[in-house]
């Protein structure tokens, strides 16, 4: 297991830190937050979860004119998110290293991989707008046990927050709606996707006793 996953909190600190020193940026935000667990029925399925290092460790830097170089880690937040919205979402998930390659681990139905597609944040210059403004973008991809992607699916999500004294809380504040905006569809609109439901279909139609080109004749009655 690497350092930033035994101490990530440490080390999003460290990589501002080292940004601030080499980059001379001078305004950082380290995004945290708990959020709700999703009130929603498991699907059937054992599921893998995917969480590469660049979510992990996910930092968007980004030069605001006018203003300063603003570093924005939202790598815990995504991790605080994800994970138990994906343990609520299935009836089983685990961590794994890779996407299938021929065949998932034993038990698994499939794997699913989030990334962040895009992140953009506004904060206002003058006085007339008094929000910040954030908008985050991510793609979940599915494969199944054999590797082929099921679907790509992008899911977007808004925030806006009043703008403070602390530049810094409100962009903090506006990044988790977005955040929770995204989670809420993940978990309700997932299933509503039609390629998720033909791969949902093929599971419970092989489960299903009998299903198969393999089940045995029925024998006729004595």
């Amino acid at each position: 297991m690497s350092l930033s996953h035994q101490n990530p909190v440490a080390m999003r600190w460290f990589a501002l830190a080292a940004c601030a020193l080499v980059g001379g940026c001078s305004t950082q935000v380290i995004v945290e937050a708990k959020f709700p667990t999703p009130l929603v029925q498991p699907l059937p399925v054992s599921v893998g979860i995917l969480i590469p290092e660049e979510l992990y460790n996910y930092i968007y830097t980004e030069d605001v004119p006018e203003q300063s170089l603003w570093t924005i880690a939202l790598g815990d937040a995504n991790v605080s998110m994800l994970q138990p919205l994906f343990k609520r979402m299935f009836r089983d998930t685990r961590s794994v290293d890779a996407v299938p390659a021929g065949s998932a681990p034993a038990g698994l139905d499939g794997v699913l991989k989030p990334t962040i597609a895009k992140f953009e944040f506004d904060v206002p210059v003058g006085q007339r707008d008094k929000f910040v403004e954030v908008w985050i973008q991510y793609q979940l991809s599915l494969y199944d046990a054999d590797g082929r992607t099921v679907i790509d699916w992008t899911v977007s999500g808004y925030g806006k927050s009043e703008l403070m004294r602390n530049r810094q809380d409100a962009v903090q504040k506006a990044a988790i709606v977005a955040m929770r905006e995204a989670g809420a569809t993940i978990s309700t609109k997932f299933a509503d996707q039609p390629q998720i439901k033909s791969w949902l279909g093929e599971k419970e139609h092989a489960a299903t006793p009998g299903a198969g080109p393999q089940a045995a004749a029925k024998p006729e009655a004595q």
